[in-house]
């Protein structure tokens, strides 16, 4: 299925409400579900040749869609993803390629030797994502939406550069350096942003989307700081707060992306920045699903913000649409089969009293 196949407008407005906690009749509701069984999921990609391999990535992601039918809220979109370390490639570091994900070469050894951290146009890195995007949105023109990337920046960035354990020695060793070099990244986040926009709003009709799918007017992508697991309260509000508002504040409508149990601490600090619409809580490898964190989820949405929401069956999402208020909360369902989705629907209609097309 394809936007030919979607109003756009009406998932669109649907999106701008929720996220602005104005949705009071329901909550959003991304479900999708395979057309029919297919006996595998394609190829993946593992060495930098498959990585570069952009017109059969895009293939594999096009016949994905054609195989996939979108209900409610749902619709399909394509990001160009190179990696969680693209940030640190493009302001000049090596990146290696496995077949599951890529990682930044530390190339920092002493800040004090280190040229001013700034997005280079030139990076292959980013040269490799500009001609991928361009690729995506030449084929997916009125078809899909290709969405912004994965840009860990502020501590994730300083960390890729530096190596985390390193980072952390340098927040007491050398703490005005490190954030004179956070000012740097801002900055060169800042024009990274402006220039994928530059590429994707306006092919997109005015559309955005990103690695976690909803379909927005504007700007709009998921921001975050996984490094942040590693401090304390304190450090992340003299370190790293005030970035947590600055890049929402880029953009017309952003998710934070929380993960893991040592990130909690954390969560007011999140919340307190005004632009930050919603938050994706991820409990993280070994820890009990979403929907076994209810006082977190219920603290955030008493704190104003949404909540990225994606249950792991009916008996889940029915114990989460009874547990939070509509208001805010999207659901991300991939669905077994046609008749699986119907009955997500079926139970909302049943939970919040309305009818859902």
């Amino acid at each position: 299925m394809f936007l030919t196949d979607i109003d756009v407008n009406k998932v669109a407005d649907r999106t701008g409400m929720t996220l602005r906690c104005k949705n009071h009749d329901r909550p959003l509701f991304w479900i999708a579900y395979p057309k029919k069984k297919v006996k595998s999921k394609g190829r993946w990609f593992g060495t930098r040749e498959e990585w570069m391999d952009f017109d059969a990535r895009i293939d594999q992601a096009e016949a994905g869609f054609d195989n996939t039918g979108y209900l409610c809220e749902g619709f399909p979109s394509f990001w160009c993803n190179l990696g969680p370390d693209v940030f640190a490639a493009f302001t000049g570091s090596e990146l290696e390629f496995s077949e599951t994900t890529s990682w930044a070469k530390f190339r920092v050894k002493d800040w004090r030797q280190e040229p001013p951290i700034t997005f280079k146009r030139n990076s292959p890195i980013w040269q490799a994502t500009e001609k991928f995007t361009l690729r995506s949105i030449e084929r997916g023109h009125g078809r899909w939406i290709t969405g912004t990337g994965d840009i860990h920046t502020n501590g994730d960035g300083l960390a890729a550069l530096r190596g985390p354990q390193e980072l952390l020695t340098d927040l007491i060793d050398c703490p005005d350096e490190i954030k004179k070099r956070l000012r740097e990244c801002f900055e060169a986040y800042r024009e990274i942003m402006e220039t994928q926009f530059a590429l994707t709003l306006k092919a997109d009709g005015g559309f955005s989307s990103g690695w976690m799918n909803v379909l927005c007017r504007g700007r709009y992508t998921v921001t975050q700081n996984d490094f942040s697991c590693m401090v304390g309260p304190a450090m992340f509000d003299e370190f790293f707060k005030e970035y947590v508002e600055k890049e929402a504040a880029l953009l017309d409508f952003c998710i934070y992306h929380l993960d893991g149990p040592d990130a909690i601490r954390h969560t007011d600090s999140v919340c307190d920045a005004p632009h930050v619409n919603a938050v994706q809580w991820v409990p993280g490898a070994g820890q009990k699903e979403q929907v076994h964190w209810p006082d977190l989820l219920k603290h955030i949405q008493a704190r104003g913000k949404g909540l990225w929401l994606y249950p792991s069956n009916l008996r889940d999402a029915e114990t989460l649409m009874r547990l939070l208020k509509p208001e805010g909360c999207m659901y991300v369902m991939w669905c077994g089969s046609k008749e699986e989705a119907e009955a997500y629907i079926k139970l909302a209609e049943t939970v919040f009293h309305t009818k859902i097309k």
